[in-house]
């Protein structure tokens, strides 16, 4: 009886070979699920590292625009890098400081009052009802005001009894920060470091490379940068709106404004922080001041995003919709905000490049002749 040869397939019998195929298929499978659940892992250990090496390139990209204007009208660009990085820093702080303040306050002020009484929450809650009540909706408004202030005073209360560990996690927090700022600087100052991912591609593709990396790069601070710009005007006028109220309007403005600036998912919920805390003022403008901020809501929602961002991603509602739901099963909130920029960035590379100017005027040349 002649057996086949071992060391040569072609001779083995088809269910021979299927059965060794299916084995081989079966542990490159089970290695490759293993690699996977090792680099997942090491990703999970490794996110706050991670997230300060992503949140540095987002910052040098951000910050690049600025930056070539300067250096093109003559700025060394060192000198350009820091006029930026120092304009961009100056607000934050700011911000970030009377953010800091204006909540602390508003949480003792919140906490350390006594529980409104009945009569003080129907005088709260008498120009709503009145205002249903002339549409011909009779709703007793009375306990579920009751419920909602007794939920805001029970999470301040949760609020500043954690502050310490709040502040702990704040100050955890700088490590990675800092690394972020710090890596964003480096790459502003010295561009060509990220040329380094081309030296280990083939040359012929190093230009494909580079032009990938252009196109992603220029999609993302548009996306990310008029979505900062649209919460920066949203959370100015709704400041300047909760302001008639006798509300705090550096925090109110500033919390609608961040959560406005949020891609993708945060112009729904920016209504709420400002209608919150005008609702907590109960001044004698709060029924004018909470239409003056539904209506700012609502231009921003109508007018103000449509013009900034159409012609950012250059995608179909389709796809914007299956990407941001994708990109929220896969990885959360990150996922469902740079899903969006990244599609984007692959439909634009697989995109044949526009034609420069030079050779349309020779085509157009050679047409006329």
């Amino acid at each position: 009886m002649n057996l086949p040869s071992p060391t040569d397939p072609k001779s083995w019998p088809p269910f021979a070979r299927l059965v060794a195929w299916g084995a081989l298929a079966s542990a490159a499978l089970l290695l490759i699920g293993a690699g996977l659940s090792q680099v997942a892992a090491v990703a999970s250990a490794q996110g706050g590292l991670l997230s300060a090496l992503v949140a540095g390139w987002l910052l040098a990209t951000l910050a690049d625009a600025p930056i070539e204007t300067l250096a093109r009208r003559g700025m060394a660009r060192r000198r350009a890098v820091v006029l930026v990085w120092v304009l961009g820093a100056v607000p934050v702080l700011i911000i970030g400081g009377e953010l800091i303040f204006a909540l602390a306050q508003s949480l003792t002020t919140v906490v350390a009052g006594e529980p409104p009484t009945s009569a003080q929450i129907a005088g709260l809650i008498e120009r709503p009802a009145a205002l249903l009540q002339s549409v011909g909706l009779k709703i007793d408004l009375l306990p579920v005001a009751t419920e909602v202030i007794n939920l805001i005073r029970s999470t301040a209360e949760l609020v500043q009894g954690n502050l310490a560990g709040i502040a702990a996690g704040a100050v955890a927090a700088l490590g990675p920060v800092i690394l972020a700022l710090g890596l964003g600087v480096i790459l502003s100052a010295n561009p060509g470091y990220l040329d380094i991912l081309t030296t280990f591609a083939p040359a012929s593709s190093g230009a494909s490379l580079h032009r990938s990396r252009q196109v992603l790069e220029s999609i993302l601070a548009r996306f990310i940068g008029r979505h900062i710009l649209m919460g920066l005007i949203y959370g100015v006028a709704v400041g300047l709106a909760a302001s008639l109220a006798g509300a705090d309007a550096v925090l109110a403005g500033t919390l609608g404004g961040l959560v406005m600036a949020i891609p993708s998912i945060g112009q729904g919920p920016a209504l709420l922080p400002p209608l919150l805390l005008v609702l907590l003022s109960a001044g004698p403008a709060t029924l004018l001041s909470i239409a003056l901020i539904v209506v700012i809501w609502l231009l921003c929602m109508t007018l103000l995003a449509p013009r900034l961002l159409n012609g950012v991603l250059h995608l179909s509602g389709a796809t914007v919709f299956v990407a941001g739901a994708v990109g929220g099963l896969v990885a959360g909130i990150p996922g469902a905000i740079f899903a969006l920029p990244l599609v984007a960035a692959v439909a634009a590379i697989r995109r044949p490049p526009a034609p420069s100017a030079r050779i349309s005027k020779r085509a157009t040349t050679n047409k006329r002749r």
